[in-house]
């Protein structure tokens, strides 16, 4: 009896022994596998061993084992060989040898600025990116002639499940990658407007504005323009004004410039150049009609709220407002009175067409 007990401890042990030991046979039996290598002085074996674990815990997703070259075995192929060099700055260097595509390819990209406890999911990410880069030109490759060769290797089911699940990414990524320009784009656009102000210190003016700008959601802008104003009453007679005028401006847009419609918030400063010409009533007194004859330079600052509608091609239709207020006021008096000027409050609106030029 104690002989078939011992027997039997000792069957039930060689039996846990060889399970363990299937266990630990990479790949396992019949499985498609991967063949990973490591070499440089920036991998230790904790970091080492935090890649492999990653790096299998994704492939193994796809019913694929990851073997290290030490535990590979030397009969069955892997798919691909993967390769890791890292050195000492933390530059990585990746190479795939891949049996599915029969060609290898190589990358290399600096580490230095990723903290090290990310540093094992970025060459896990970095590795596991290259092989599906490798393997997708199987899935967008015209599909084998009924004539291809007897020998030709069909494209594992493995492989053939990573594919299928890029491809199933690849609207979601072009979107996110469309909608990042979108949000991160850069862009000129010039633009011809034409231009109102009006100041209640009595000056109204009508002209034309060249603007230019360049930026993304927050952009920057020039600003060139002049003004024609009306003859305004006088004691003495009528007083007709002219403006030329540089700005800059500084928006935000709402919602990304490349967008089809839009608007923006900014703060424009301008410098005035004001002329002021008099003309005497009949009868009048020529000086102080002649006291009229000037010119001044004047500065405003304004808030502004701007808007855009693409038309077609790079065209738009562009519009802005301005509220704002000198901070140099300009003004023509006769006889101690004021007749017209750039003070007070203004207001000023713009209306053209603009075309943009993407970065």
């Amino acid at each position: 009896m104690k002989g078939a007990a011992i027997a039997s401890i000792a069957v039930a042990l060689a039996l846990a022994w060889t399970d363990l030991a299937r266990a630990d046979v990479c790949p396992p039996p019949g499985e498609a596998w991967l063949r990973v290598a490591f070499a440089g002085d920036g991998f230790t074996p904790a970091l080492r061993a935090r890649v492999v674990e990653q790096l299998g815990a994704e492939f193994r997703g796809h019913s694929l084992a990851l073997c290290e070259v030490s535990d590979a075995p030397a009969t069955s192929p892997p798919l691909a060989d993967i390769a890791l060099s890292l050195s000492s700055d933390a530059v990585l260097s990746l190479e795939v040898r891949d049996a599915v595509t029969d060609k290898q390819v190589w990358r290399e990209l600096s580490l230095g600025s990723v903290p090290r406890d990310t540093l094992a999911l970025s060459i896990t990410v970095a590795a596991e990116e290259l092989v599906h880069a490798s393997w997708i030109e199987a899935a967008l490759a015209p599909s084998p002639s009924p004539s291809a060769p007897a020998g030709a290797r069909p494209v594992p089911a493995p492989v053939l499940a990573v594919n299928s699940d890029e491809v199933q990414r690849m609207p979601q990524v072009v979107k996110a990658q469309e909608t990042s320009r979108a949000l991160h784009s850069w862009m000129a656009e010039a633009a011809l407007l034409a231009a109102g102000a009006w100041s209640n210190g009595g000056q109204t003016d009508l002209g034309a504005d060249a603007t230019f700008a360049v930026g993304g959601r927050l952009a920057i802008g020039a600003r060139l323009g002049f003004r024609l104003a009306p003859d305004v009453k006088s004691a003495h007679g009528s007083v007709r004004g002219r403006e030329l005028l540089a700005g800059l401006d500084v928006t935000y847009a709402v919602v990304p410039r490349a967008a089809i419609w839009g608007g923006d918030l900014g703060i424009r400063a301008e410098l005035i150049d004001v002329q002021f010409f008099g003309v005497a009533a009949s009868g009048g007194e020529g000086a102080a009609t002649e006291a009229l004859h000037g010119a001044a330079l004047g500065a405003i600052l304004s808030g502004t709220l701007g808007g855009w509608l693409r038309v077609g091609g790079p065209w738009r239709i562009v519009a802005d407002a301005a509220v704002g207020g000198p901070v140099h006021a300009v003004t023509a008096s006769d006889s101690g009175a004021t007749a017209t000027g750039v003070s007070g409050v203004t207001l000023g609106l713009a209306l053209g067409v603009g075309a943009t030029m993407p970065n």
